[in-house]
C-alpha cells in the first residue's frame, strides 16, 4: 500500500511514535515512490535535495520533483521550475522553469505565486511586468502567505508598480503582522511611530508592534525601541533601556543604532560616560555606512579627545569627514601630511584629486601620492600605480604601474593584486621583468630602511 509506505516513512523522517531514522524513512518513501504515489516521489526528491538519508543528488531530486509535478503535485511543480530557472539539477531553461511554476501558482499554490511574483517584479525568469507582479503578489497575499501579505503592503505603501495606498496597507502589513512576521511588525509599529499626512502617530500601538518584533531579535525594531525610550514616546523615558536595545541593534549590525550608542557613551546617558567606548561605536557605526557616526569620530579624534588605532585609521576617519566637507578635518589633514604623516598624505591627495578639475590641484595630488608612496603607504602606492596606468597627470607607464601595483600588493591589497596581472596581459616579458626588478629593488631597500 503506497499510502502506507509513505505515511511510515514520514513518520520515521520526523520520529513520530518511532525513532527517528532518516535511512528507513528514505527507503519507505522509496517503495511508495516507486509504485508512483505522488507525495513520496516530493519527499524522496527534497531527501536527495538535502542529502537526507540518501546520497545527496540535485539531478535524482529534479527528477522526482520532475515525476511529482506531471502528476499534478503543486509544490514538486514549483520546486522543479525553480531548478529550472536555477540550471541546477537540471539544464537550464526559462520557459520550463516559468511554465512549471506558473502550473503551480493557478493551482492555487501561495509559494509559487509568490515566486511568480517576484520573477515578474525583477524580471529573472521573465519580462519584467510590475502590474503582472502585483497581480500575483495579491492572490498569495489572500493565500494567507505572510512574506506576500508584506512585499504587498511595502508596494502598496511605496506606490511601487501598484497605486500608492496607504489604508490597504496597513491592513496587509497587519495581516503578516497577526501571523507573526517580525519584519512586518517591525514597520507596523514605525508606521505607528511617525504617522503620516492622513494618519497621527499613535505611539501606544507603536510601542505594541515594535516590542513584539524586537522580542523576535529584529535589529530594526530592536533600534526603534530604543528611540522610543531615549525620546519617550509611548513609554517612560528611559536612557539605560535605550542604551540597552541600541547594543543589541548594534551588536546584531545596524550601524544607526552604533552611532546612537556612541552617541550615548559621549553624553554619558544610560551608561558610564566614555569617549573610549563612544569611538568604539562611533567606529562600528562608521564601518557600516553611517555618516553621523563617522562625522562624531573625526571629531573625537581631531579634539584630541580619543587616540586613533594608528596613522591610516586617524587619517582615514578624519578624511572622510572632510570629504563631507568639514573644514576642521580639512585643515587636521594638511597640518598632518605637512608635518610627514604618510597616511595623511595619502587621504589629502585623494582628496585633492577628487576636486582636481576644479580646483586644478593635480600636480600637488600626484607629488602627495608620490611621496606616501615612497614612504610605504599602500593607498597611494595603489593610486600612484592607477595614474601611471591610465597616463592620468603623469606619463602612461605600465613598467612604473605594475611596480607601483606590485609593491601595493605584498600586503594582500585585491584590487592591486588584480591590477598587476590585468597589466601583465598587456605588457611584454621584459617590461614585466624590468617592473618586477624595480618592485624587488624598491622592497629591499624600504625593508633596508625598517
Amino acid at each position: 500500500d503506497a499510502l502506507a509506505q509513505y505515511r511510515l516513512g514520514y513518520m520515521l523522517a520526523l520520529g513520530q511514535g518511532t525513532e527517528k531514522d532518516l535511512e528507513a524513512a528514505a527507503g519507505w518513501m522509496k517503495k511508495a515512490a516507486d509504485q508512483g504515489d505522488a507525495s513520496a516521489l516530493l519527499q524522496l526528491g527534497v531527501f536527495h535535495l538535502q542529502g537526507a538519508g540518501v546520497d545527496r543528488s540535485e539531478a535524482e531530486a529534479g527528477r522526482l520533483f520532475r515525476l511529482a509535478a506531471e502528476k499534478g503535485n503543486a509544490t514538486a511543480q514549483l520546486y522543479v521550475g525553480q531548478m529550472y530557472l536555477a540550471g541546477a539539477g537540471i539544464e537550464k531553461n526559462e520557459v520550463a522553469g516559468l511554465t512549471w511554476i506558473m502550473a503551480a501558482a493557478r493551482a492555487g499554490n501561495a509559494e509559487a505565486q509568490f515566486e511568480l511574483g517576484r520573477i515578474y517584479a525583477t524580471g529573472q525568469g521573465a519580462t519584467k511586468d510590475t502590474q503582472e507582479a502585483g497581480k500575483w503578489f495579491e492572490l498569495a497575499a489572500e493565500n494567507g502567505l505572510a512574506k506576500a501579505q508584506y512585499t504587498l503592503a511595502s508596494n502598496l505603501m511605496a506606490g511601487s508598480g501598484i497605486a500608492k495606498d496607504e489604508a490597504k496597507a496597513l491592513d496587509w502589513y497587519r495581516k503578516a503582522a497577526e501571523a507573526g512576521m517580525a519584519a512586518a511588525q517591525r514597520d507596523l509599529g514605525g508606521f505607528y511611530l511617525t504617522g503620516s499626512a492622513a494618519n497621527q502617530p499613535d505611539f501606544a500601538l507603536a510601542y505594541e508592534w515594535t516590542k513584539k518584533a524586537a522580542d523576535a531579535g529584529d535589529a530594526g525594531a530592536l533600534s526603534n525601541l530604543g528611540y522610543m525610550y531615549y525620546t519617550g514616546k509611548g513609554v517612560p523615558q528611559d536612557d539605560q533601556r535605550a542604551a540597552e536595545a541600541y547594543e543589541k541593534a548594534a551588536e546584531m549590525g545596524l550601524a544607526r543604532s552604533a552611532a546612537a550608542l556612541g552617541a550615548l557613551y559621549e553624553a554619558g546617558r544610560g551608561v558610564e560616560k566614555s569617549d573610549e567606548m563612544a569611538a568604539d561605536w562611533y567606529r562600528k557605526g562608521g564601518q557600516g555606512g553611517d555618516r553621523q557616526a563617522a562625522a562624531r569620530l573625526a571629531a573625537m579624534i581631531i579634539e584630541g579627545r580619543v587616540a586613533p588605532q594608528d596613522e591610516a585609521d586617524g587619517a582615514f576617519w578624519v578624511a572622510v569627514a572632510a570629504g563631507e566637507g568639514n573644514a576642521d578635518a580639512r585643515k587636521w589633514l594638511e597640518a598632518k601630511a605637512g608635518s610627514g604623516s604618510a597616511p595623511a598624505k595619502a587621504r589629502l591627495a585623494a582628496l585633492i584629486d577628487a576636486g582636481a578639475k576644479h580646483a586644478g590641484n593635480d600636480d600637488r595630488a600626484i607629488a602627495l601620492y608620490q611621496e606616501a608612496a615612497e614612504a610605504g603607504d599602500a593607498l597611494a602606492q595603489l593610486e600612484l600605480a592607477k595614474k601611471y596606468a591610465a597616463g592620468d597627470g603623469l606619463d602612461q607607464d605600465y613598467v612604473a604601474a605594475h611596480q607601483w601595483a606590485n609593491i601595493a600588493a605584498t600586503d594582500g591589497n585585491e584590487e592591486a593584486v588584480k591590477m598587476r596581472d590585468n597589466l601583465s596581459k598587456l605588457m611584454t616579458r621584459e617590461q614585466i621583468a624590468d617592473a618586477q626588478k624595480k618592485a624587488r629593488e624598491w622592497i629591499a631597500k624600504a625593508r633596508g630602511k625598517g
